[in-house]
């Protein structure tokens, strides 16, 4: 067998050891794979002549952006999915309006389908859905108390003399 055709074995099987690989561990590992298994001095003579580490990062760049695209593209079908749905609910809640057959679907069930269509369409979109607003709320009553009286109060005892009080 060629020194090139060894070194290819040895390529790949150092790429199979992942992150933490090393030549001694390849070393090891083609002593089942080679009948003549290349010294540590070899090995390191491959990985420079062949450029096994430009190598391994140029596969690993790639697997990357691989999975980028995939994950870019199923983003991107979910979200065409969910405007569709949006839309369709959108129209089958008008044409429930527009069609009012009495008993069938009530008027506020065709408006909740419109709703919600426009909330999904927006969602698919990346607009928000929802505005939230926190208000904060402060007693001066429980800001008073002291841990004490604080534990006391979740244990169910109480809290004690009146907080603030002398």
């Amino acid at each position: 067998m060629a020194a090139s055709a060894r070194a290819d074995i040895a390529f790949d099987a150092y790429l199979e050891l992942g992150p933490e690989r090393s030549l001694v561990q390849l070393r090891s590992v083609l002593k089942g794979r080679l009948r003549r298994v290349p010294s540590l001095r070899t090995l390191e003579g491959w990985s420079a002549e062949y450029h096994w580490q430009e190598r391994i990062r140029d596969l690993e760049r790639q697997a990357r952006e691989a999975a980028e695209r995939e994950c870019v593209e199923w983003v991107s079908e979910y979200r065409r999915r969910l405007r569709d749905e949006g839309l369709v609910l959108q129209r089958r809640g008008l044409e429930w309006l527009r069609d009012k057959a009495g008993d069938t679907v009530r008027a506020h069930e065709a408006i909740r389908a419109i709703e919600t269509g426009f909330r999904l369409e927006a969602l698919a979109l990346g607009e928000a859905t929802e505005h939230i607003v926190l208000e904060e709320y402060r007693d001066e009553r429980i800001e008073r108390l002291t841990d004490e009286e604080l534990r006391r109060l979740i244990e169910g005892g109480g809290p004690g003399p009146t907080a603030g009080t002398p």
